[in-house]
């Protein structure tokens, strides 16, 4: 017998064994994906946030493009406009000068003009309401100027070699350069050739003008510190001084495009002053170009300035994108759900490990309980044995007296420990659902029967109030002994020694009949109530219980088609109440 005995355990350790050996997988991937739970929201907020964030890195960049170009645009608009306004006034003022000229001529002949005493009269006149001009000459087709009125003695020079004599000769009408001439003080002349009628002679009528009046002009530009505005010819020569790029009549050391048209503008980096922008306007019916260079400080404060709000803007959109995403409902459940999927995966290894450690306990209970039967029916032939042969002795044995009730107690130990023994087969056969037919106030004794020793050693007071006539039900009895044995046995646990529990069957009007099993202890909180038939859901302390009890035995009535409620209220008690019909519609199969 100890040999079988040692054999069967060994068989059921090697079972253990290859369960564990199944499951130790299964355990080690749920514990891998548990530690990548955080870093999978991670990653997804990564993966939203990038998507997100290229996206308002694209918009932000656009703007700020756009918003570079506008304000680029509108720069060089005002740097336009203010040369249009400056170059609008100095071809008024030459036009305005020709005018006078032409007026001059049509007015007086050629004899008054060319009569010193006349044109120092008319002279004096012209400069009353023009103060910028200086002299005024005629000369004839040789060059030679016939009559001035001036503060120089000019009369009787000779101009033939002048430039500004021979395209005055060619074109009609001349504005020079800016020049010394032989009074050597910067100043240019405005010229008009007439024709003498009849011949092939002609005369110029010549007016000279102060260079002060071009600096005039262009003061009227805009300019900070920086800036810089000046007039140059189409040699690059400076007619009025610049600030920083030489004085008047020196070679300007930059190169100016000549503008085929009325404006332009280049942008380059300046070596003594940085960035700049250089505007340049041909003024018409003269050799001149007006030139601004300005600084955009202004302009590349406010980009910088908008540059930097713009990128705050767009890491503050960031730092709000990633805050709602690291609160955002739909990610968190994404990350949730997954690992809702992972625990009920765990719970459902651990529902099979502890099913399959459940069924290796059945099968070595119901080994146990054969081995021991077989000496209990060993010990039980020979005590009966022993008790027939002092009745029947014919012989006077003074120990029958003796012997005999010691005989009684050997069989009522045996029938006691046969009973227990067919309790743990009976339960044993249970993991497959066998309708039967059961007395429910019989079955709630005999599972009581299991724990009767710890409730007397405990002195709790257990009170049975059984309704007797209740008919059988059509169930199974190894599913009921167990969901009782369960709800029982935490009753037991939830009272104080010298507690009470109370075990009361009842008719149901919607169900055959109702099981209320009572106690006086600590009772269950609202929060507790809500998840205590959920799988793994304990309040016991760690290694009393598995958590499985109450929602395997919720499963198994509801299986059997009837219903398990509870009521409680702290510190007063609990009540569970299972109702059963009278005939439970299974068709087999293990629970």
């Amino acid at each position: 017998m100890p040999e079988a005995t040692d054999k069967h355990d060994a068989a059921e350790l090697g079972e253990e064994r290859l369960l564990d050996r199944f499951l130790h997988p299964l355990r080690t991937i749920a514990a891998i994906r548990r530690d990548h739970y955080r870093s999978s929201k991670y990653r997804l907020f990564f993966m939203v946030g990038t998507l997100a964030g290229i996206p308002l890195l694209g918009v932000v960049m656009i703007g700020l493009f756009w918003l570079h170009g506008i304000l680029e645009e509108d720069f060089n608009n005002q740097l336009k406009w203010q040369l249009d306004i400056t170059e609008s006034s100095i071809e008024f003022f030459l036009q305005e000068r020709i005018s006078g000229l032409r007026y001059l001529v049509s007015v007086y002949s050629f004899n008054q003009l060319s009569n010193q005493g006349s044109l120092s009269g008319i002279f004096q006149k012209r400069q009353k309401e023009f103060s910028e001009l200086v002299d005024l000459g005629v000369i004839d087709s040789r060059g030679i100027q016939l009559a001035y009125a001036g503060p120089y003695d000019l009369k009787g020079k000779d101009y033939s070699q002048q430039e500004w004599f021979h395209e005055t000769k060619v074109r009609g009408i001349y504005v020079s350069d800016v020049f010394t001439g032989y009074r050597k003080i910067p100043h240019f002349s405005i010229a008009i050739r007439q024709d003498i009628p009849g011949s092939a002679n002609f005369w110029i009528i010549r007016a000279t003008i102060n260079m002060d009046t071009l600096n005039r002009f262009v003061s009227r530009v805009k300019l900070k510190e920086n800036d810089d505005a000046f007039i140059i010819n189409e040699e690059g020569v400076l007619q009025t001084p610049s600030r920083f790029h030489g004085r008047f009549l020196e070679k300007l050391d930059l190169k100016v495009p000549l503008p085929q048209q009325s404006a332009g503008h280049i942008s380059y980096d300046d070596s003594r002053v940085g960035q700049i922008t250089l505007g340049y306007t041909r003024i018409k019916n003269s050799p001149w170009i007006l030139t601004a260079m300005i600084k955009p400080t202004a302009y590349w404060r406010i980009v910088d300035i908008l540059r930097k709000d713009i990128l705050a803007v767009y890491l503050i959109g960031i730092l709000v994108l990633i805050g709602i995403m690291m609160n955002y409902r739909m990610v968190n459940n994404w990350v949730d759900r997954i690992k809702q999927l992972d625990q009920e995966r765990e719970q459902a290894i651990s529902e099979t490990e502890h099913s399959a450690k459940l069924a290796l306990i059945g099968r070595l209970a119901a080994g146990i309980a054969h081995e021991i039967n077989n000496p209990l029916a060993i010990i039980n032939e020979k005590a009966g044995l022993m008790q027939d042969v002092l009745n029947y002795s014919k012989e006077s044995n003074p120990c029958k007296e003796k012997f005999l009730p010691l005989i009684s107690v050997i069989a009522d130990s045996v029938n006691r420990c046969r009973t227990i023994t067919h309790r743990l087969l009976g339960f044993a056969r249970r993991m497959d659902i066998h309708i039967e037919s059961i007395d429910i106030n019989e079955l709630l004794k005999e599972v009581v029967g299991f724990l009767e020793r710890e409730i007397m050693y405990r002195n709790i007071k257990l009170e049975f109030n059984f309704n007797e006539h209740l008919r059988p039900i059509e169930s199974d009895r190894g599913l009921l002994q167990q969901v009782f044995l369960n709800i029982a046995n935490n009753a037991i646990d939830a009272v104080d020694d010298g507690g009470t529990i109370e075990i009361a069957t009842v008719s149901s009007e919607t169900y055959a009949l109702a099981v209320h099993i009572r106690d006086n202890g600590r009772g269950i909180s609202k929060e507790v109530m809500k998840h205590i038939f959920e799988p793994f859901y304990t309040t016991k302390e760690k290694g009393k219980g598995t958590g499985l009890g109450l929602s395997l035995s919720y499963g198994i009535i509801q299986r059997l088609g009837g219903t398990i409620e509870v009521d409680s209220v702290r510190d007063k008690g609990t009540t569970f109440t299972i109702k059963l019909p009278y005939k439970a519609e299974l068709k087999g199969g293990a629970l």
